[in-house]
């Protein structure tokens, strides 16, 4: 019996001793956090700026890891850092004297804080390239080694990341690998001058594009790395030492050669719905031939209602009105509201006036119907084509 209770006693203890042992190994020795700006241009090539954030516990002297690809070339790489200054904490009294009848303590600091002065400094880090397993390698030699936390600032240009197909830029953007985990990653992917990306288009010149090789200017981005968002941006947490995270979607010079093949089906789609609309109306007014119009003329009420509805939306996101803006918006917000009045009850009330009230009344519930029916088509067509790009991938 004691046997078994020892035997018991140390298959409970295992597991501890096991992420003992394996911890170094599995989770790495420290944590960092990795961010990333990525612009494409209309060449295919990728502009990366890279910023890792990474505990430095003893003081390293060098840093090493890859960058996917093999033909990178790698323009920058600075230190981001601070100065420290002490401030005492906690005093002692050491001694006490009296002189002409005062009392007079000596005091002695037995206890400091550190803490950063800002704005921090930039310094020039030497490296060596090298090419191992489809990638380029990347020894660092550390400047600034007394630091709490290393920021490491990286520049480089690819034009691996991108396929050309047809007029469609297909890319696959894959983060730096080395043997420490990674407590967070982000990823936010941007366009040059006049290109789209699934949905998204940016008609700005970022100055970032212009950076040269001078730490100057690479002090310019350093610290909006971390914090910018362009509207496409991917995140992870906790990936293990040499883990990459893998962000890919599409780009083009124009939004049509992005979703020409989603708009020429959804106008098959609306050509097959319009003629099953009119062809089911026509059967169901045989017998009443005095019905035909007048439903007809709700269908193509809902039909113009709904293409108002869509057209006002696109306006007030997409157009730039300067200082006029909000009055813009204002204005065409209430023709959108009154053209809503009149398409939905115009034609009922107009049939119910020249036609009797019954058909005025089908001829309101059918635009009411066909409009609830075609929204509920509208927002299933833009969720499945025009959806955000499959999710981020690990590798």
């Amino acid at each position: 019996m004691k046997k078994m209770i020892a035997f018991l006693f140390v298959l409970m203890l295992l597991p501890s001793l096991a992420s003992a042992i394996m911890a170094p190994e599995s989770f790495g020795f420290y944590g960092q956090n990795q961010y990333y700006y990525v612009s494409f241009d209309a060449e295919g090539e990728a502009a990366v700026f890279a910023r890792i954030e990474l505990q430095n516990t003893e003081n390293l002297t060098e840093f090493s890891m890859k960058i996917p690809g093999e033909d990178i070339d790698l323009i920058n790489i600075v230190q981001e850092y601070y100065e420290y200054e002490q401030e005492c904490s906690s005093w002692e009294e050491t001694a006490t004297s009296s002189q002409e009848g005062t009392e007079v303590s000596t005091k002695t600091c037995t206890d400091y804080i550190s803490y950063p002065v800002y704005p921090p400094k930039y310094a020039q880090v030497a490296y060596t390239l090298g090419e191992s397993d489809g990638m380029t390698s990347v020894a660092m030699q550390i400047p600034q080694q007394d630091q709490e936390t290393l920021y490491l600032i990286l520049y480089y240009k690819t034009a691996e990341y991108v396929e050309k197909n047809l007029a469609v830029y297909e890319f696959n953007f894959e983060t730096l690998e080395n043997k420490y985990d990674t407590n967070s990653l982000r990823v936010s992917v941007d366009l040059a001058e006049d290109l789209y990306l699934s949905g998204i288009n940016s008609g700005i010149d970022y100055e970032a594009r212009g950076i040269t090789a001078e730490s100057a200017d690479l002090a310019k981005v350093a610290s909006y790395i971390s914090y910018v968002d362009t509207g496409y941006t991917e995140t992870a947490s906790s990936l293990d030492p040499y883990e990459t995270f893998t962000v890919d979607g599409e780009y083009a010079k124009s939004w049509w050669a992005l979703h020409w093949g989603k708009v020429l089906l959804g106008v098959l789609g609306s050509l097959l719905l319009i003629g099953a609309s009119i062809i089911a109306v026509r059967r169901a007014t045989r017998k009443n031939k005095k019905l035909t119009i007048p439903l007809l003329v709700g269908l193509a009420s809902a039909i113009v209602l709904l293409g108002t509805w869509l057209g006002c939306s696109y306006i007030l996101n997409n157009w730039y009105y300067g200082w006029y803006g909000s009055t813009m918006q204002l204005l065409v917000m209430l023709l959108t509201i009154l053209m809503s009045i009149v398409l939905l009850l115009g034609p009922g009330l107009y049939f119910g006036i020249t036609e009797g009230a019954k058909i005025g009344f089908m001829t309101f519930v059918t635009t009411v119907l066909a409009l609830f029916i075609l929204g509920i088509i509208t927002v299933c067509v833009f969720l499945f084509f025009f959806s955000p790009s499959p999710g981020p991938m690990y590798y």
